[in-house]
Parts: C-alpha cells; sequence; structure tokens
C-alpha cells in the first residue's frame, strides 16, 4: 500500500517545514495554508481519524496543540486560533490520517504563505 504525504514526511522521504516533533508527533507547516501560520499536528502512528485513536493520543494531541497554538498566537501575533480536525470524506477530511489543523487568524489581512521565515517565528529562532 502506497504510504500517504504525512507517512513520507514522518519518514523523511519528503521535506517539509517542521515547527515540533517528538517520538510520536510531528507538526509542520501546512503546503496550502488558510492563513499564514496554518500548522498540522500528526500523530506518528497512524490512524484513519480521531475516532480510530486511543485517549492517550487523543489526549497528547489536544495538549500538545494547545501549547502549539499558543507560540503561534505569541510568536505570529495572531488575533485567534481555530483548531479543526476533519473526520471522514464528507467532513472535509483529504488525507485519511489523524491531523489537527492549527490555524491563526489575524484582524489584519495577512499572506497566506509558509516558508522557513515562519517557521523561524514559530519556533522562536
Amino acid at each position: 500500500m502506497e504510504k500517504n504525504i504525512f507517512e513520507k514526511i514522518i519518514n523523511n522521504d519528503l521535506p517539509a517545514l517542521k515547527v515540533y516533533e517528538d517520538e510520536s508527533f510531528i507538526a509542520i507547516l501546512d503546503i496550502n495554508p488558510k492563513n499564514m501560520g496554518h500548522t498540522l499536528l500528526i500523530p506518528k502512528q497512524k490512524q484513519k481519524d480521531i475516532f480510530a485513536e486511543n485517549d492517550e493520543t487523543r489526549s497528547k494531541l489536544i495538549n500538545i496543540g494547545t501549547l502549539l497554538g499558543e507560540k503561534i498566537k505569541t510568536n505570529l501575533k495572531a488575533d485567534g486560533i481555530k483548531f479543526v480536525i476533519n473526520n471522514g470524506k464528507e467532513a472535509g477530511q483529504v488525507i485519511f490520517q489523524t491531523h489537527l489543523h492549527i490555524i491563526p487568524y489575524y484582524k489584519k489581512t495577512q499572506r497566506n504563505i509558509n516558508d522557513e521565515s515562519v517557521k523561524q517565528k514559530i519556533i522562536g529562532n
């Protein structure tokens, strides 16, 4: 079975702008961002959606997502953050592996481009 784009990124088969990584999760900047800083938090152990995840992974997903959301909000000076998990094709899920969208919103229009400079702002370098 062919690997999806997230599996390829997790296995370092494809490049990505990583803003967080530990033994169980990776967070990358979305390549088609809704807004500047739009980040995807992905469990490394593949499950098709949030309903297939165990309680520990769901809990860590929300905890890490919240910390990343605070960091994105502060470092990119966002006015708000939206957390989204699409589950199932009809709900807008395109890649069938659990992932949390962390989407910053701004009062003033921002460019919706994610690049190395955005990554550096988020991680604080």
